[in-house]
């Protein structure tokens, strides 16, 4: 029986502090890495999806991306979960190149 592969890197996870979100730029306490939330990216039931499929977002941004509540504060985006989904993924290539460029990962 084999069992199914998650991707976990911590480094990935801490390097988020003292980052900026790459959705609206803010650059405060409250940015964290945002899994997504896109089966795609390995979500399920119950698992965070893999480490890698991650996006350095603040509070708002966030709350907004999982919720639906609030508003994008680029304004950018609408709150439709398509628009959500587009920001995330946008937002998650930054963040990949911001690791490759700070060698978190290679």
């Amino acid at each position: 029986m084999s069992q199914k592969f998650t991707y976990r890197n911590p480094k990935i996870l801490k390097h988020a502090r003292g980052q900026a979100c790459q959705n609206c730029g803010t650059q405060d306490e409250t940015i964290v890495a945002a899994h997504s939330n896109q089966a795609k990216h390995g979500k399920g039931a119950g698992q965070k999806a893999h480490d890698i499929f991650v996006a350095y977002l603040c509070h708002q941004c966030h709350a907004w991306l999982d919720q639906g509540t609030g508003f994008d504060p680029t304004g950018i985006w609408g709150q439709e979960w398509q628009e959500r989904r587009d920001m995330f993924n946008s937002a998650m290539f930054k963040t990949q190149i911001l690791l490759l460029r700070d060698g978190v990962i290679g």
